[in-house]
């Protein structure tokens, strides 16, 4: 090996030549020729982290039988070399790696880093460290981390988030919807437990006297007290045009359950001198028996509700 220090980015160039054309040389005694036995080696897999040359040796000869029917191309090599001691040189560079199989399912295209550190021998410059690296292919130009692939996880975490939010909430009022309730009610194991619907009175005539903003107005403040008056462990929902259902645990008369409707009714009347347009509500209620279909349920409780709505009127 020739001594000369100006010779050894020529020499790392020979070095990949060698690395990529393994089959040429029919032996690791070329490679032998260059690299120190200490020499510490970190490739870009994980795995590729070798403390000496035996290692790297052996871990080389399992990679080749691997890749064999693979032929690694390069270009666009260039290197540097810096004198960091009298017997210590440091080359870096970069190259690009690519090839691709006639069927094309092998793929490679790949720019490469590398540093290496020579040192001067008895027998001439050996190398001692050599460390290839790769590029984050998602770091952009100027990203000092890949922050644009962190910001885009980011991003899309947020949307579906949004998108589920969309799926189980009424836009209006930001209530959960009918869909999402019977989903938490197919969960719900709340002893004593009552289901309460409750409906707007005239609300029809909100819309046709003062308009449909007026109208979503007062459909998002009677959702707001009607969120304010549960407890945290109520579910509340929107089930579509003017009509509520609550359903509430924890009841353990029917005399709890009057309380609970009344205190509805009257935190809703209570908020009428801040309004221009403003009403009242009706509320049918059934208490849950265990065993019982969602539907019967709903349906003793619609007929509640009706029983009252005829009430009012015939008053």
């Amino acid at each position: 090996m020739n001594d000369r220090m100006d010779n050894l980015c020529k020499l790392t160039e020979e070095l990949w030549n060698i690395y990529f054309n393994f089959e040429e040389y029919q032996s690791f005694q070329a490679i032998n020729n260059i690299l120190d036995e200490d020499c510490i080696i970190i490739g870009t897999g994980k795995h590729e982290f070798y403390k000496n040359i035996f290692e790297f040796r052996n871990a080389v000869y399992e990679e080749f039988e691997e890749r064999k029917n693979i032929k690694f191309k390069f270009k666009d090599f260039w290197c540097e070399q810096k004198e960091i001691g009298l017997n210590e040189c440091f080359v870096y560079g970069n190259i690009h790696i690519f090839w691709e199989s006639e069927d094309k399912n092998v793929i490679i295209d790949m720019d490469s880093r590398f540093s290496i550190i020579y040192k001067r021998k008895e027998n001439g410059w050996k190398i001692v460290h050599i460390h290839q690296s790769i590029p984050n292919i998602e770091q952009m130009d100027g990203e000092y981390y890949p922050k644009t692939l962190s910001e885009q996880v980011k991003q899309s975490q947020e949307k579906i988030e949004e998108l589920k939010m969309l799926a189980e909430r009424d836009s209006l009022t930001n209530l959960i919807n009918f869909r999402t309730f019977k989903l938490y009610y197919e969960r719900w194991n709340e002893k004593n437990s009552w289901l309460f619907i409750i409906d707007i009175d005239k609300f029809k005539q909100i819309n046709d006297v003062y308009g449909h903003v007026t109208g979503n107005h007062v459909l998002q403040r009677i959702s707001n007290i009607l969120q304010s008056t549960i407890r945290s462990t109520d579910i509340l929902c929107r089930m579509g045009g003017d009509e509520f259902i609550i359903l509430c645990g924890g009841f353990e008369t029917e005399e709890d359950a009057t309380d609970f409707v009344q205190r509805l009714k009257r935190n809703i009347n209570d908020a009428k001198k801040h309004e221009i347009a403003w009403t009242s509500i009706s509320v049918g209620k059934t208490s849950i028996k265990e065993g019982e279909y969602f539907e019967e349920i709903m349906a003793r409780a619609d007929d509640s509700l009706y029983d009252e709505k005829r009430n009012k009127k015939k008053s």
